[in-house]
């Protein structure tokens, strides 16, 4: 870190700091090495210093929000502004992935991405046994085989399979697709051990512990998920045929070693080949998304009863606010019901107040913003408080459902046409808008073009996000700690959602986008949330009645404000478009 830092100053002629750039593009010293050797060695010293500190919240919390804004930093701003300060220059450090081409890897190339994926291995089932241990299987048992077979230290053998099969692969396309395939499968077997474990960490023994150690090595942190032995065989499928047939009878072998030792064996087969077809195909799963997107933004349409029209993408919102309060409604129970639908419909109301003030106009009639949702926050925290209902549980069971409600109604934002991406120069990632009625065509210019989904970047993290929360809300963590890491992780992820947003009418303010500055300001606020105490209340999950009516209603006035205006009419409020 203090490596860097004298790099920047001596080479760049600048400071580490964002308001004092460097003037001149830096490739030597920590560079040589890293893009972000700062970044990495702050990162690790957070680690060192509350591991030496014996600090649970500081190691398990602070760093892991730390080191997301650190990398939304570099995603949401750094990145973009070296590109365009720097347009011309470029670094290949020591420590990068191999081009994707159809190129000769190189010893380099092998020896770095071993060493990745097995530090990530590592480190992943560290994370799981520490946080999730013991955590029984909700189905499924151990596999009573032969007792030599049912030696745990046979699972060595799964580790030197997927050390040796890197070497094997001679292409650098066919290296970059197992390192990023294996990356993704290590990324979201930790996701879902943690979020569920009794589902996600039963590729586990029983038969060793943590502490259990063999030739220096300990066999619990070096444990194969079977998914990484199904992502090597299938590299080597493309690498060679006939190499193809031999790996497969050590996979097999490999494979029912794995299965004998883990805790479940159904559980670790079943979530290793979903986490294998998802990481595996990372590249289909993300055109078939992307194309779906394109199609729903350009699926306008709208019919007109009279002085009334109806637009077919109010019908997203209508669904996802239906959904929303049904699945509140049933967390929280039947008597909280009527206080989220009047929590949801200030929201609806301050959205559509707050888009006013920023940016409506004589083409945005009616627009709607998220941050009013935000805004209303403490006035139906008052509406509640008066019906006599306890606030802190609409707070906790809202912030669980407001990701996946934002996510389904980011559909509605690709069929309005608000929301885009700004220009980018690859079919692989953009997506075109064609029509009309879309606010890209109408108010940005940009019909045709190839635009960032932004839309699908936010699905993609809230769909995340909302099962991180859920995972929180279940095991009983504090309301406030749970409203806090919601404004937190959204917080995040909208400032980088925002670093590649194409809208003509966001202001800029100091080199950042408007709401880049109001996602600093929700995670700011989401921080001293996480550390106000409340009392943990106990409530009656069940899904009643009131909740279905309560549901209806939201939905049916979600809908009637972003589905249906007044096209003959000119006043304030009156027009969708």
């Amino acid at each position: 870190m203090l490596w860097g830092i004298f790099s920047l100053i001596k080479y760049g002629k600048g400071l580490p700091m964002n308001a004092f750039p460097p003037s001149q593009f830096v490739t030597r010293g920590p560079y040589r090495f890293s893009r972000h050797p700062i970044y990495w060695g702050f990162g690790i010293f957070m680690i060192g210093t509350f591991i030496w500190e014996g600090s649970a919240s500081g190691l398990w919390l602070v760093t892991p929000v730390t080191i997301l804004s650190m990398i939304a930093l570099v995603w949401g701003y750094e990145k973009n502004d070296l590109k365009e300060r720097f347009p011309n220059q470029s670094i290949k450090t020591v420590l990068h992935l191999p081009e994707n081409k159809p190129e000769p890897a190189t010893f380099r190339d092998h020896l770095y991405l071993v060493f990745l994926v097995v530090i990530l291995l590592t480190l992943g089932n560290y994370l799981v046994l520490k946080l999730s241990d013991p955590a029984p299987p909700f189905i499924g048992k151990q596999l009573n085989i032969h007792q030599v077979i049912e030696n745990p230290y046979l699972q060595l053998f799964s580790l030197v399979f997927i050390i040796i099969v890197p070497f094997l692969l001679k292409k650098k396309d066919i290296l970059f697709e197992w390192a990023i395939s294996a990356i993704l499968g290590l990324a979201l077997s930790i996701f879902i051990a943690l979020i569920f474990p009794v589902a996600g960490a039963q590729y586990f023994s029983d038969r060793i512990s943590i502490s259990h150690v063999s030739f220096g090595l300990n066999l619990s942190l070096i444990t194969v998920p079977i998914f990484l032995i199904l992502i090597s065989l299938k590299s080597i499928l493309r690498q060679s045929k006939q190499l193809f047939s031999f790996a497969c009878l050590i996979a097999l072998l490999l494979i029912i070693i794995q299965l004998i030792n883990s805790r479940s064996w159904i559980l670790h087969l079943t979530t290793s080949f979903l986490i294998f077809f998802l990481a595996a195909n990372y590249n289909r799963i993300w055109f078939f998304l992307k194309n779906i997107s394109e199609k729903i933004a350009n699926s306008w349409q709208e019919w007109v009863f009279g002085k009334v029209r109806v637009f077919n993408h109010g019908f997203y919102i209508g669904i996802g606010v239906f959904l929303a309060i049904l699945y509140a409604g049933i967390l929280s129970g039947r008597i909280y019901a009527w206080a989220i639908l009047v929590s949801t419909l200030i929201g609806v109301v301050f959205a559509a107040l707050w888009a006013q003030i920023i940016e409506g106009s004589e083409k945005l009639k009616r627009p709607f913003g998220y941050y009013g949702c935000v805004a209303s926050i403490p006035f139906s925290c008052l509406a509640v408080w008066a019906m006599g209902i306890n606030v802190w549980i609409i707070i906790a069971v809202g912030s669980v459902i407001m990701p996946w409600a934002q996510a389904i109604g980011r559909l509605r934002c690709l069929v309005n046409g608000c929301c885009h991406g700004s220009p980018v120069n690859n079919q692989k990632i953009g997506i075109r808008y064609f029509h009309v009625r879309s606010r890209v065509c109408t108010i940005s210019g940009m019909k045709g073009e190839l635009l960032h989904p932004t839309q699908l970047y936010a699905i993609l993290w809230l769909f995340l996000v909302g099962f991180i929360l859920l995972a929180l809300y279940v095991n009983r963590f504090s309301p406030s700690f749970i409203f806090g890491l919601y404004l937190i992780l959204t917080g995040i992820g909208r400032f980088v959602e925002e670093a590649y947003r194409g809208e003509a009418q966001t202001m800029i303010i100091r080199g950042l986008r408007l709401y880049q500055w109001i996602a600093i300001l929700s995670v700011v606020i989401g921080i001293i949330m996480t550390i106000i105490p409340t009392e943990q209340v106990i409530v009656i999950s069940g899904l009643g009645w009131e909740t279905l009516a309560a549901a209806g209603i939201g939905g049916l006035f979600a809908w009637f404000a972003m589905g249906v205006d007044f096209p003959s009419s000119n006043i304030r409020f009156s027009r969708l478009v």
